[in-house]
């Protein structure tokens, strides 16, 4: 039973039948998604029910796509959320002097990453690290060479193709290289490049991501989709920070529907009170966060809204735990696995002013 639903701006629009059944399965396999990787199969069954590729219009229902993910499995989520900067990039890209043979790489991916029947990974977090650019692609005759480090390429395993976003050198310092390369489905790895074993993470370790090193990679300019204005990007990368993920209400749908279920099995007054507090502010925080998204409000008071979300996503998974007792000490249970995506949704995406909101307001509930 989903206690929250749907965020008003959906309307009357529902996922459907098809869809239900989708993610009905992806729940019942998520504990051992955790454990051991999603199967690309999941993303394949998804996109079989028109979920992946192409944005859903108008914006409210992808994200409600996203919440629903995320409610049954934020593994899933997270490899779903990666294929659409690969699609978005690609889609927008048009030739130029350093991407001539754009048209000919949208021949061979776009249609499929479209309708989800390519899988698109991708790598830019570096972009956002102060200090020297790692990797770095230097300007070679015919294409780059790429020399550094990659610690977080999510979706490897399952994904047909990477779009890859390097910072240029010399010259090129303040460009960015989009290029599209053969990800971990596509045995034609490119000399070079060389792919560790996956991350043992906290949390989220379903998601096929692994850290890679690039020794002179080169990458010919047939395989570049743009060269971008690396200070646009951080301008607007900056802006798409400043708010919170969908799949932070996904979280908190999951956890307050659980804990109305534990409410009703034991008839617990208390609990029903709680469930409808945080059912209250759910909605009223998310009409909120979404409502600032389409007006392009304050930077401030949305990352006020974004800590102010996943503070919550972190004590609705919480109240589950504390309801369940003992039973959510079982590595695998649902609710000690919502705790841990909660945790990561509050690192994903983080940038100094996201950071010191979270911790401005921590600081302010002592």
């Amino acid at each position: 039973m989903d206690v929250v639903g749907p965020d008003e701006g959906v309307g009357e629009w529902r996922l459907g039948a098809a869809a239900d059944e989708v993610l009905a399965d992806i729940a019942n396999r998520a504990a051992e998604n955790d454990a051991r990787g999603i199967d690309r199969a999941q993303i394949d069954a998804l996109a079989a029910v028109g979920l992946v590729g192409t944005a859903l219009d108008p914006p409210a229902r992808q994200r409600e796509v996203a919440e629903r993910i995320a409610m049954v499995d934020a593994s899933v989520w997270f490899c779903w959320a990666q294929h659409q900067s690969p699609l978005r990039t690609l889609a927008a890209a048009e030739p130029a002097d350093h991407a001539p043979l754009v048209d000919e790489i949208k021949a061979r991916w776009l249609a499929g990453l479209s309708d989800g029947s390519n899988v698109g990974a991708v790598a830019f977090a570096h972009l956002r690290r102060p200090g020297p650019a790692n990797p770095v692609a230097e300007r070679v005759h015919g294409g780059w060479s790429i020399t550094g480090t990659l610690d977080w390429v999510t979706s490897w395993d399952i994904a047909d193709v990477m779009l890859l976003m390097v910072r240029g050198a010399g010259d090129y310092a303040d460009s960015i290289i989009c290029m599209y390369l053969a990800a971990g489905r596509d045995p034609a790895y490119l000399e070079g490049l060389h792919v560790h074993e996956p991350l043992e993470l906290l949390a989220m370790s379903g998601t096929h991501t692994r850290p890679m090193t690039l020794e002179g990679v080169m990458v010919p300019d047939t395989n570049v989709a743009a060269v971008k204005d690396f200070h646009e990007w951080v301008k607007v990368d900056a802006k798409k920070t400043l708010d919170a993920n969908p799949a932070t209400f996904g979280i908190v749908r999951g956890a307050v529907s659980e804990l109305h279920a534990i409410a009703e099995r034991r008839n617990d007054s208390q609990m029903r009170d709680l469930v409808a507090t945080m059912r209250s502010k759910t909605i009223r925080l998310r009409r909120d966060v979404y409502a600032a998204v389409e007006a392009d409000g304050a930077d401030q008071a949305r990352l006020a809204l974004r800590a102010e979300s996943l503070d919550l996503a972190t004590r609705a998974a919480t109240a589950v735990i504390t309801a369940k007792a003992g039973a959510s000490m079982q590595r695998g249970c649902t609710a000690e696995r919502r705790l841990r995506e909660a945790m990561f949704l509050q690192v994903q995406a983080q940038t100094a002013a996201t950071r010191y909101a979270s911790l401005a307001l921590i600081e302010g509930q002592m």
